[in-house]
């Protein structure tokens, strides 16, 4: 930016502007100053801290979402873009009173790259060649329940496709599972699932079988695909998710 002042001192001839320039130069060692930009990228700890102080804001939501992925790719050195969140507050305001969340799914994210940025979970579903499938691969914005314990609770796999059906949403995937438990932990300190409930996942399988997953309170991912579709109990639920619309 100095150099632009200087050069725009001498081509109108104001030699304040080239007077700046040498104040800021000397006030920073030396070295340039880059122009500002119109969003500062906020470190994960304040993005997250905005975040759960303006729940109902895009702008708070769509700055933490930036900061969580900036963060998660610098780990495995890729990173990624996320777009503005593409509704308004009403709408987020609604959801959260019908226990739901918005978070962001890059695409090009897989399980086994979440393994890499998260290894405390260290489970077989996100090691490489796992034979875990997501037959649903959402990206982007989507709703989620936000419910630490599993929602939907003592319903066979019948039963939770039915009642999601009904509702217009689709069984959640693991790596949405993965995602969202993440960051349910940044915003209220423990993991989707952390405790006696596991969650049915119709969005993913091992060779047929559906797959179950919960979280314990240190960050391991405990994945299963033994359970039966009849199978039901009080501590076993399932999850959903949604794309976001415009």
């Amino acid at each position: 930016m100095l150099e632009y002042l200087q050069g725009f001192g001498e081509r109108t001839k104001n030699n304040d502007f080239s007077v700046l320039a040498g104040i800021m130069k000397k006030l920073n060692g030396g070295k340039d100053v880059p122009f500002p930009t119109s969003e500062q990228t906020l470190s994960l700890e304040e993005a997250t801290s905005e975040y759960k102080n303006s729940l109902n804001s895009p702008e708070s939501l769509t700055r933490f979402m930036r900061s969580f992925w900036l963060g998660a790719g610098q780990r495995i050195g890729e990173e990624y873009i996320v777009s503005k969140f593409p509704l308004k507050s009403q709408e987020i305001k609604e959801r959260t009173k019908n226990g739901q969340m918005a978070i962001f799914c890059p695409a090009e994210v897989s399980r086994v790259d979440l393994g890499r940025m998260f290894p405390k979970m260290g489970s077989w579903a996100v090691e490489e060649s796992n034979s875990a499938v997501d037959t649903i691969n959402n990206s982007g914005w989507l709703w989620i329940e936000s419910s630490i314990d599993a929602p939907n609770r003592n319903t066979t796999e019948k039963q939770l496709g039915d009642t999601l059906k009904k509702a217009k949403r689709q069984g959640q995937s693991l790596r949405t599972y993965i995602i969202g438990g993440q960051i349910s932990k940044l915003l209220t300190g423990r993991y989707f699932d952390e405790g006696p409930t596991w969650s049915r996942l119709l969005g993913s399988c091992d060779e047929g079988p559906v797959l179950c997953a919960n979280f314990y309170s240190l960050g391991d991912l405990r994945v299963s695909s033994a359970l039966s579709p009849g199978g039901r109990d009080g501590d076993l639920g399932g999850r959903s998710e949604e794309v976001i619309k415009a």
